[in-house]
């Protein structure tokens, strides 16, 4: 089993942001933590050509909103292919409609810890798998 090398961590919540950037970089992943939607593009932008393997971002931020972020990613074809995972408590307290945001996969921020990482772990392989697929396809 191996998890992303490099997941992007959206957040504007920085005492959350970095309790999760420290449990995913005991588990051997580089992450990159910025604030909101705005941040998350510039960041893909600078780094372009290099892409982070996971997304990972809160839904209710400030600038732009991980729904927002979520649908911009999917709308350019250099990143659309990275898997996005929204990552907010508006599930539980809301019971909010995430149908129209084009995520992988919606987590609890109320989950533990142990589970949101088991998670990331299972779509990054679900991706890596996908990935190797389509290479033996060309």
């Amino acid at each position: 089993m191996s998890m992303a090398k490099t997941i992007l961590l959206v957040d504007d919540d920085t005492g959350f942001r970095s309790t999760v950037a420290s449990v995913l970089e005991r588990a051997g992943v580089d992450v990159a933590e910025v604030p909101d939607g705005i941040a998350a593009l510039e960041y893909l932008t600078r780094n372009f050509p290099t892409l982070p393997d996971l997304i990972v971002s809160d839904l209710n931020m400030p600038l732009m909103d991980g729904g927002t972020l979520c649908r911009r990613v999917r709308e350019i074809s250099a990143y659309n292919a990275v898997p996005f995972v929204i990552l907010s408590a508006t599930v539980e307290t809301t019971g909010a409609d995430l149908t129209n945001i084009p995520a992988d996969l919606c987590l609890s921020k109320q989950s533990p810890l142990a589970d949101i990482l088991a998670q990331l772990q299972d779509r990054s392989e679900e991706h890596t798998s996908e990935l190797q697929s389509r290479q033996y396809l060309v």
